[in-house]
Parts: C-alpha cells; sequence; structure tokens
C-alpha cells in the first residue's frame, strides 16, 4: 500500500507508539488523526506536532466509539486506515483485595474491546474505499503470558486472533482491506510499564516504526520484529521459561 495521500486514524495517538506512527506518517504527505482520552494531552500535542488533527474519544467505552465513527464518516468520509495503538499495562496480584472486579479487567476494556469496537464500527467506512489497511498492534507478550501483569498477555493474545480472524474474513468479501498485526517487542521509550527497561532486550521507538511501515507498504500479515520472534519462539517450543523467568525478577 503506499503510504502518502491516506487519511488515517490512530487510537493512542496522543503517546508512544501511536505518536511515533502518527509523526512519520504525516511527514510522508498524509492526514493523520490521533485519537484519545484527555483533551489537555490532545491540545499539547497537536501544538506540538504541527499539522496532527487531534480528537477526543474513549475507545473502551462503545458509544464513544459511536461517537468516533460517525464523526470520521461525516468529517473525513475519505479516511482509509486505521492504526489500533491504544494500550495499557498494569501489574497487579490477583489476591490483592484493594483490586476489584472492574479494575482486574480494565485492560479488556481498552486493549480488545476497544480493538474490536473501533474496528467494527469503522469497517463500512473503509469497505468503500478503493483501498484501505487495518493495522492492529498486539505484543511479544501474546505469545508468552506475563505473570507481572496477569491480564494483558490475555488481551494481547487476543488481539492476535482477532486480527487472524478479521484478515481471513475480509480476504473473502472485502479485498480492498488490507489486516496487518504489529507484534512489538519491549519498548522502553513507550513508559507503558515502568520497570520494562531492566527486562532485558527492547526496541527504539524508532525501529519499530521503521519496521511497521515497511510491513504496511508490503501488505504484510503480520510484523513481529526483534525480541518478539524469539517470544514466539519460546512460546511455542518452551512456554513455561519466559513466565518463570519474569516472575523471578
Amino acid at each position: 500500500m503506499e503510504l502518502k495521500n491516506n487519511t488515517i486514524i490512530i487510537t493512542g495517538g496522543t503517546s508512544g507508539i501511536g505518536l511515533a506512527f502518527a509523526n512519520e506518517l504525516l511527514k510522508r504527505g498524509n492526514k493523520v488523526i490521533v485519537v484519545g482520552r484527555n483533551q489537555e494531552t490532545i491540545d499539547k500535542i497537536t501544538k506540538d506536532n504541527k499539522g496532527l488533527i487531534g480528537l477526543r474519544g474513549n475507545i473502551s467505552n462503545a458509544d464513544s466509539v459511536r461517537k468516533i465513527a460517525a464523526f470520521i464518516n461525516e468529517n473525513y468520509p475519505e479516511a482509509n486506515i486505521l492504526i489500533n495503538s491504544a494500550g495499557i499495562m498494569r501489574p497487579f496480584k490477583m489476591l490483592d483485595e484493594n483490586v476489584d472486579l472492574e479494575q482486574a479487567t480494565s485492560e479488556v476494556e481498552t486493549n480488545l474491546n476497544g480493538t474490536i469496537w473501533i474496528t467494527k464500527a469503522l469497517l463500512p467506512q473503509f469497505s468503500k474505499q478503493r483501498e484501505a489497511m487495518i493495522v492492529t498492534v498486539s505484543s511479544g507478550l501474546s505469545y508468552v503470558t506475563s505473570p507481572i501483569q496477569p491480564v494483558y498477555s490475555a488481551t494481547k493474545a487476543g488481539v492476535h486472533m482477532f486480527t487472524d480472524a478479521l484478515r481471513i474474513q475480509l480476504k473473502k468479501s472485502n479485498k480492498n482491506i488490507h489486516v496487518m498485526e504489529l507484534v512489538p517487542p519491549l519498548v522502553a521509550e513507550t513508559n507503558l510499564e515502568p520497570n520494562m527497561q531492566k527486562r532485558g532486550p527492547n526496541m527504539s521507538l524508532k525501529t519499530l516504526v521503521k519496521h511497521g511501515i515497511k510491513g504496511m507498504e508490503k501488505n504484510k500479515k503480520r510484523v513481529v520484529p526483534g525480541f518478539s520472534k524469539f517470544m514466539r519462539f519460546a512460546g511455542k517450543y518452551f512456554p513455561d521459561f519466559l513466565p518463570n523467568l519474569m516472575a523471578k525478577e
């Protein structure tokens, strides 16, 4: 897919991986809309990164997703690329009585439900485009569980499975929509988890974006860069090794 003259929506686009992709795609001559929850953050990001378009919305809320999709359809009917980058990672213990049921599943609402909801909501519009693309951001931790964050890996494994199912469905009826999964390894610059940089190999945002952009241009089904390749191998052949190692740390 040619990555210029597109209109691109990026959830979680005000920080980390989403913002890095937003700036790179903006440089290439695309119209880029970053979706975030906090208006102050959106205002700062769009001020500091001239050309980015900010849109307030919460993808973990179905009603908010409907409003986002309606706004995009009305104001940017040409929108044809979605990058699902919004995500949270929470360390907690399942025996902790201070963590209630809703808190225990907050990652499900954002990482998994949010990805499914915004994708579903924008598909009718994307199906009308000459060429469109949906990118989901899973994680190397979709292949091996992280005991420290007991729900995060489950959500990213869900994103992985959902992406495969979506690709197969659309291949039969909407061949104009490309579906790619980006599987990042540890990326300390995202600040997704404070101690991430201490856990071994990690990748710079610049390098991750380079891999992702290349994969998008080639309509790759899946991009598994850096340490994620080892995590994929370990999850298949040594499923208990890395989880037990992370638990010790």
